[in-house]
């Protein structure tokens, strides 16, 4: 049973801009699930389009910056950074007439230079590749996510949790040692802790693997699972980021 007192919300983020993100959109919307797709400038070959891009924000949707050519930041000079993070903020600026407020952190690697740079140009907040993050977060450039929509080896799960040095996500991989072997099972695993205790349940991948990997069914029925669920909030990245920083003002 849901903590009423408990802020629940779900989100969902979506990288580099192919062209299959239409067919993810579609979806999600067919769930009435928000999310953000995060977009590089110069990086797939079958990208989305400047109409396309409209057409995400039209329906709901949140566009955020994903560099320019999706190159690595961390270790990079400061002038480096720059390069990459302000063009694409730009860009996407200029094609959609509004303001991007978030950016991911491709490959998920960056250091302290990199989050300097983010806020001198003007981002709000990152979102990072760490995972079973269901806690609210007070560093908005630290966004962490909940599951990946990718079938990992528990390993991968394991490493990934030692380096973000979370003690939430410790106490998490320890509960669903068991099942990290079925990426849609450890979904409604941890999200049914969230609906229990509240927090974030943030689904994060990318369409071009979800179709070489033929995940689309998995995929629905994941969203099928934690869509239209009473007194929770279906957000995009940015609205939760406010929202967290919100509530743990509050508290």
């Amino acid at each position: 049973m849901k903590n009423p007192n408990k802020l629940t919300c779900v989100t969902t983020s979506w990288d580099d801009g192919d062209h299959l993100d239409l067919e993810l959109a579609e979806l999600l919307c067919s769930k009435a699930i928000l999310g953000t797709f995060y977009i590089p400038i110069r990086y797939r070959e079958h990208p989305l389009s400047h109409a396309d891009l409209r057409s995400l924000v039209a329906e709901g949707f949140e566009v955020g910056a994903h560099g320019h050519t999706h190159k690595l930041l961390w270790r990079l000079q400061p002038n480096e950074v720059r390069e990459e993070v302000m063009p694409c903020k730009q860009a996407l600026e200029d094609i959609l007439g509004r303001q991007v407020d978030m950016f991911c952190y491709p490959g998920g690697r960056h250091d302290a230079n990199v989050i300097r740079t983010l806020r001198e140009v003007g981002y709000s907040g990152a979102r990072t590749v760490r995972m079973l993050a269901t806690r609210p977060t007070a560093d908005a450039f630290e966004m962490p996510t909940t599951l990946q929509a990718y079938p990992h080896a528990p390993l991968t799960y394991i490493k990934n949790v030692c380096r973000a040095r979370s003690l939430e996500r410790s106490r998490s991989l320890l509960e669903q040692i068991s099942h990290l072997g079925n990426w849609v099972d450890l979904g409604k695993r941890l999200f049914d802790a969230v609906l229990k205790e509240g927090g974030v349940w943030h689904l994060y991948g990318h369409s071009w693997e979800i179709e070489e990997f033929g995940l689309w069914n998995d995929l629905r029925e994941l969203l099928d699972y934690v869509s239209h669920r009473e007194g929770v909030r279906y957000v995009r990245n940015h609205a939760l980021l406010q929202t967290q920083l919100g509530q743990l003002s509050a508290d």
